[in-house]
């Protein structure tokens, strides 16, 4: 029995694999909406429910998908401070001053918003030195939207070596896609670019519950790792946003992120923004061949650049290397 984080963790065998079991003073933990866990399964299951024969990547899927149904999966969790900075914005009776206070508990934290109010993204007639202005420069509401960036790194820390490579891997390309996202969200209007920049950062958020179940069952190290975080990091990453209770338009991004054939109605969207930044972020890799030709895209015929055609948006972006790589250096610190 281990306690930790203050929530009581007790472990039980199930099958080939150990499973946690989350307690928060005495109630089990968020669960997984049946209709989506459900339709999850359904779809990895070639749509009739059946078990795939003997594959073990979906006997795994199939146990993490029970698992997020009863409350068991072991979820990320906001850090302290971004939970903090949240609820002083949301309370009308704080101030610059009570935010600041909270932000500058940690340092690193106040140094990185000093960094970002004197990128060329906000960088004014003069340099910033100091947390206060910084965030007086900022306002509050990208203040919270930057304090959540920036704490979010701290989730990717491996616990096992085995897997050190992966969560940086999967950190790396979240911030070239939230980089490329804010700078996507300045030539888009009613985008906003510090919103644009989270999206991008918690896009694949749905990793990390996968990383930290395979860390936990020493049994599923041999596992088809990338096709089971395919499968699942869409629907379980907008599971967790829901338990952070992340706005609805912020929530769908991680279901919507490479669901290529989404229709194009309506106004853009953050997961418009998103999706298009994650091809872009691909370009002149080995995985760019099996994503869809950028002028297919229905999300990129969505955006305003989309009309000067895919050339010109990459030579956009190709103009903004150097912003995209100082956001990019600040956010992996």
């Amino acid at each position: 029995m281990l306690t930790t984080g203050g929530g009581l963790w007790e472990w039980r065998i199930k099958s080939r694999w150990r499973v946690p079991i989350a307690f928060r003073k005495g109630r089990p933990g968020p669960r997984l909406a049946k209709g989506d866990w459900s339709k999850v399964l359904a779809n990895q299951c070639n749509g009739d429910g059946a078990a795939g024969g003997d594959d073990p990547g979906l006997a795994l899927l199939r146990a993490i998908l029970e698992d997020a149904k009863r409350g068991r999966l072991q979820l990320p969790s906001l850090p302290d401070v971004a939970l903090r900075v949240r609820a002083a914005v949301r309370d009308t009776g704080r101030s610059v001053a009570d935010v600041t206070r909270i932000v500058q508990v940690d340092p690193a934290l106040a140094t990185r918003l000093v960094q970002v109010v004197n990128s060329p993204i906000y960088r004014g007639s003069r340099r910033i030195d100091d947390c206060h202005t910084a965030i007086t420069r900022l306002g509050l509401v990208a203040t919270r939207n930057l304090v959540m960036s920036f704490t979010l790194r701290n989730l990717f820390q491996p616990r096992q070596q085995r897997l050190v490579e992966r969560l940086q891997a999967s950190w790396r390309h979240s911030c070239r896609v939230a980089a490329i996202s804010s700078v996507l969200a300045r030539l888009t209007p009613g985008i906003d670019p510090d919103r644009a920049l989270l999206a991008g950062l918690v896009h694949d958020i749905g990793e990390l519950p996968i990383l930290r179940y395979l860390e936990a069952h020493e049994a599923a190290a041999d596992m088809p790792l990338e096709d089971i975080l395919r499968r699942l990091r869409g629907p379980l990453g907008s599971f967790v946003l829901q338990t952070w209770r992340f706005d609805s338009d912020m929530v769908a991004v991680p279901k919507r992120a490479e669901d290529w054939r989404r229709a194009a109605e309506g106004p853009v969207d953050y997961a418009d923004i998103v999706q298009v930044a994650h091809v872009h972020s691909l370009f002149g890799s080995h995985q760019a061949a099996s994503l869809p030709p950028l002028p297919e895209l229905p999300a990129f015929r969505k955006l305003p650049i989309s009309r000067l055609g895919p050339d010109v948006s990459l030579e956009l972006l190709e103009q903004s290397q150097r912003e995209i790589n100082e956001v990019i250096g600040i956010l992996q610190g």
